[in-house]
């Protein structure tokens, strides 16, 4: 129990301190597993007397089956109705991808195949079965920091409120993107001498530049023109903040800024952000229910991708436990 309250001090003492950290995901990765672990062993096993009774085992095999039922049922359902909404393209087929890719692993864990057991003295099952386990709670630690940083933030009286683009639909802006334009005017309200820069090049297939869509909007909505910036030059989230930046130092030197992106974007531009060393606060529009499992997981291949040197030093220390404790049993 020492080890849990320490770890969970030091997570909030490290979101404090700096709340677009990436290493605060591992932190609290390690607090809810001390966590789980102080419950499961402390009070479960000992209620339940589970190592003398493998039916509680099986039980819990069957709710993990039937919770992999469910979830590829609902990647089915959104999968179909992102297409319908969005049209058949490859991303929005990711979160089917993403559930028969648990499906796979959960078959291989459950069923051992014998080629799998037997191959390499089953270090290839050790593999499969780290893969599986380390991607979902790196997947479930990204939504629960998005979650916290969502919830946590507090408007300040920035100088700039920098809305990053999202695609559009005919020259005019999609939902989604409409969502992060009514955030940044209701932060304008509360904070009236902030001004607004509008941050989106124009894509290949799009009439107009996705900043010229969003000046537009906002100018309808009643913001003064004189408040608004156009950024028209970037194609990614990266370029919409470090183009946005160079406009901003045109007006002063180290600006304070609040960023207004999706909710399942929150926390990939805070990190972003911070290595570009932005004196940011960062906050999330809503968007369709249909659209949040795809792109949360589109959100964990792109961070995960972005600190991919971190997870391979993780993933090489992780196994180098795993497999010499296996070897040694």
């Amino acid at each position: 129990m020492l080890i849990t309250v320490s770890l969970l001090i030091l997570f909030i003492i490290s979101y404090v301190i700096e709340f677009r950290e990436y290493k605060n995901i591992f932190i609290l990765g390690a607090w809810i597993i001390a966590l789980l672990s102080s419950i499961f062993f402390g009070m479960v096993v000992p209620q339940l007397q589970l190592n003398m009774n493998i039916n509680y085992l099986l039980m819990g095999n069957i709710v993990y089956s039937l919770i992999i039922i469910v979830i590829m049922l609902l990647s089915l359902l959104n999968t179909k109705k992102k297409i319908a909404n969005e049209g058949k393209v490859v991303t929005n087929t990711i979160v089917l991808g993403y559930g028969i890719f648990i499906l796979f692993n959960f078959l291989v864990i459950i069923f051992k195949p014998y080629i799998f057991v037997d191959c390499l003295n089953g270090l290839i099952l050790i593999l499969l079965s780290f893969t599986f386990y380390y991607f979902n709670l790196i997947f479930i630690l990204h939504n629960l920091y998005t979650w916290i940083i969502n919830r946590v933030s507090k408007k300040h009286n920035s100088e700039f409120i920098i809305v990053l683009g999202a695609g559009l639909i005919e020259g005019k802006v999609t939902p989604l993107l409409q969502a992060r334009l009514d955030k940044a005017i209701k932060i304008k309200q509360s904070n009236p001498e902030a001004l607004i820069i509008v941050s989106g090049g124009q894509g290949p297939d799009e009439m107009i530049s996705e900043a010229e869509a969003m000046k537009n909007y906002l100018l309808e909505q009643g913001i003064n023109i004189e408040d608004i910036i156009l950024e028209n030059q970037s194609t990614n989230t990266s370029e919409n903040l470090m183009y946005s930046m160079k406009i901003m130092k045109k007006f002063k030197k180290n600006p304070i800024v609040t960023i207004v992106t999706s909710h399942f974007h929150v926390l990939r531009a805070a990190c972003l952000s911070k290595e570009l060393k932005i004196n940011a606060n960062i906050f999330g529009g809503s968007s369709k229910y249909y659209f949040y499992p795809n792109a949360y997981i589109r959100e964990c291949f792109a961070l995960m991708y972005m600190y991919l040197k971190t997870h391979i030093i993780v993933i090489i220390i992780l196994l180098a436990i795993i497999i010499t404790y296996t070897l040694m049993k």
